[in-house]
């Protein structure tokens, strides 16, 4: 795809004032489906153990339940689906906190002191409370030239992020002396961190010393334009592989059986080999993060969109960016991100097991 000096310029400005958002690793639709694939995985108590622990989430009445659809909320507690739509919803759980803190936060900034303002600032803080945006990445660096470098960290302590959260969920998940509330969070957590794990663009930051000399931030400030037929806005090479599961909630269940179909459990044995320590957690989501930062490596940041940011500059041109995308690279991308959502979907499940199992007298 050309794109004239003109509309190069016009893309530029658009990206200029382009707000960066948070990462959210899949959209909501990907992360059910991973929930799906696991809770397809586990046995009848496996699910009862999972379900039962949700409900004690401390903040389920405004998270969960008060999003129920009528007919989820008209079933019985112990009804399957509606079990299971407690499950997958809590995969989101932590990016619904995100939205409703900028809303509560919206709020509070158009009101005078007074009841509701008070009000609204107690229910923030509590969103505040879980809450923990670094959390759903850790970026490791890819320079593509020689000079594009990462620059030195910040001065103080480095912030949590996947490599550490995760880990940590689990342990608390596994942990049957903690309060039920404080486990149904972190297995909330869990539900999240392990999809967030397995969206390669969670794992890397791609540096280019002329385009991107900070990094493009998992893909978020490295915009892209799909191949035509579709909308020629510039968009996030991010949000391309976050929506890659779909987007549309009522493709969910087939979109999960044609995954499944295509990378069954037993054609991933090896990946899927039970660690030789069990307690070994972080070398265990190290082992995941890796396979993520590989597959970024070798299918997100492809040689065509190197190439772009290496070649030299149409006249009068300032950007590379927009990279405009082919058919080929949404073909060759979609197996990619399948085959890591099914990873992600069966090792949920594995680590359900293994709390269940660690749950009992």
């Amino acid at each position: 795809m050309r794109f004239t000096i003109a509309r190069r310029l016009t893309i530029a400005a658009a990206i200029a004032v382009a707000p960066v958002s948070a990462a959210h690793a899949w959209n909501e639709s990907g992360h059910r489906i991973v929930a799906r694939i696991a809770w397809d995985e586990l046995t009848r108590p496996q699910q009862v153990f999972a379900s039962e622990l949700l409900v004690r989430h401390p903040r389920f009445a405004e998270d969960f339940a008060a999003h129920m659809p009528p007919d989820i909320a008209a079933r019985a507690a112990d009804d399957p689906e509606r079990q299971r739509w407690v499950f997958m919803h809590a995969a989101i759980w932590p990016d619904l906190l995100k939205g409703e803190g900028r809303r509560l936060s919206e709020r509070i900034a158009a009101l005078l002191a007074g009841a509701e303002k008070t009000e609204l600032e107690r229910r923030l803080a509590d969103v505040k409370r879980y809450d923990n945006p670094t959390w759903h990445y850790d970026n490791k660096p890819i320079h593509i030239d020689p000079y594009a470098l990462p620059p030195a960290p910040a001065p103080g302590a480095k912030p949590v992020g996947v490599q550490q959260a995760l880990p940590n969920a689990l342990r608390e998940l596994d942990d049957r002396n903690l309060p039920a509330e404080r486990r149904a969070v972190a297995l909330a957590w869990v539900l999240h961190l392990l999809g967030d794990s397995h969206q390669p663009l969670h794992s890397v930051s791609l540096f280019s010393a002329r385009h991107l000399p900070q990094g493009d931030l998992g893909g978020n400030v490295f915009f892209v334009v799909k191949p035509r037929p579709a909308d020629p806005t510039p968009v996030r090479l991010h949000a391309v592989w976050d929506d890659m599961l779909g987007t549309d909630p009522k493709l969910e269940a087939a979109t999960k059986r044609q995954i499944v179909a295509a990378f069954p459990r037993s054609r991933l044995k090896q990946e899927l080999a039970e660690p030789a320590d069990p307690l070994a957690v972080e070398a265990m989501v190290n082992l995941w993060l890796d396979e993520s930062f590989r597959a970024a490596d070798a299918s997100v940041y492809d040689a065509n969109l190197r190439a772009a940011l290496l070649a030299p500059l149409p006249a009068g041109a300032t950007s590379a960016l927009p990279v405009a995308l082919d058919r080929r690279y949404l073909l060759a991308a979609l197996p990619v991100a399948r085959r890591r959502a099914a990873l992600a979907g069966y090792r949920l499940a594995d680590c359900i097991r293994r709390a269940e199992s660690r749950s009992r007298p």
